[in-house]
């Protein structure tokens, strides 16, 4: 299943790098979009994956919603996400809630506190962290995403969470995209120390390029020159020779989109009251799942993923970000500055 998964990365990818184009008036009008910071906005978060055929029954989707505030690299995000998870026709419904200083999981109806204490560690590690991340751009590791677009253009103007914004859109270069990952991850472990992650084989890429159709994103940007959409769809066809692979599935569709509403006077963000200690939550999933470290997860950072987290992780403002796809903090790829904290 590595080729599905690698397919997931690629959906992410192509929604990271709408900083570059070859088309200089859309060039420049995305590139504005990402040096112009989101610090603060209503998130929505959708992303599916849907296979045809095969063993999967029913689509697998992922859905985030609620406001945002940023770290500011310096500490974890501000916010009070609710998260849908919906796959084999089960869902799982949770929240993450963060103030900057602590940060809650909202499980079965019941808030659990990770900790102040936690959450000061991983503060720390985000404050003193802030300056590597800012070198682990793409950039950094000689690659530009500029070349992976096709084609870029301005289709209209259009209205998105009401705002009026100028719609562009972009072919990828598949074949570029997937030789720069392999890149980034080879030259990402010499530079951080640590052992080489797994790379695409040449067979690997070669099946993604017979299955993904005509790869392209679109992004929205504001008046104000900031996002308010970036969405991209992979639909997907699978060749026989490469059915076993993909599970059996003959053909399918993955994608994913971020939406910013009320940019710069986010709703508001309210700790819970009466919140349990976290440790409670880990014991109970640890008997449910069979075992595993019960302490693990409550000790895990809220800068790493965890409890107030947009999904990626991280302190960093929306979209774009300078560690692109090395660890950023809250980074979307395409080594674009870092947002920083403006609204």
């Amino acid at each position: 299943m590595a080729v599905l998964a690698a397919l997931g990365l690629v959906a992410a990818l192509t929604v990271g790098l709408a900083a570059c184009g070859n088309d200089e008036e859309a060039r420049q009008l995305v590139d504005r979009a990402f040096s112009t910071p989101i610090g603060s906005a209503d998130v929505a978060l959708d992303a599916g994956v849907e296979m045809r055929g095969g063993r999967q029954s029913g689509p697998a989707r992922v859905q985030v919603r609620g406001p945002y505030r940023s770290g500011g690299g310096r500490q974890i995000p501000s916010g009070d996400l609710a998260v849908n998870l919906t796959a084999q026709g089960q869902s799982l419904a949770g929240s993450l809630i963060s103030n900057g200083q602590n940060a809650w999981i909202r499980f079965m109806g019941r808030p659990y506190e990770v900790g102040e204490q936690v959450v000061r560690r991983a503060n720390q590690q985000i404050a003193a962290g802030a300056g590597r991340r800012e070198q682990r751009s793409l950039r950094s590791f000689g690659i530009d995403p500029r070349a992976w677009l096709k084609d870029p253009s301005i289709e209209g103007d259009e209205t998105i969470a009401g705002a009026e914004t100028t719609h562009i859109t972009a072919g990828i270069d598949l074949p570029r995209l997937l030789d720069d990952m392999n890149k980034v991850s080879q030259r990402a472990a010499g530079q951080t120390g640590g052992a080489v992650p797994s790379q695409l084989s040449r067979e690997q890429r070669e099946r993604i390029e017979r299955i993904v159709q005509d790869p392209k994103f679109d992004v929205y940007v504001g008046k104000d020159n900031k996002v308010r959409r970036l969405s991209t769809v992979l639909n997907l066809e699978i060749p026989e020779e490469d059915r076993q692979e993909a599970g059996g599935a003959e053909s399918g569709k993955i994608n994913f989109s971020i939406e910013f509403a009320n940019v710069g006077r986010p709703g508001p963000i309210t700790p819970p009251e009466n919140a349990r200690p976290i440790r409670e939550l880990t014991t109970q999933l640890a008997r449910v799942l069979g075992g595993g470290a019960a302490g693990g997860a409550g000790a895990g950072a809220p800068g790493a993923g965890g409890a107030g987290a947009l999904p990626g992780g991280g302190a960093g403002a929306l979209p774009g970000g300078g560690a692109g796809g090395a660890a950023g903090a809250g980074a979307l790829p395409g080594g674009v500055p870092a947002p920083g904290t403006g609204r």
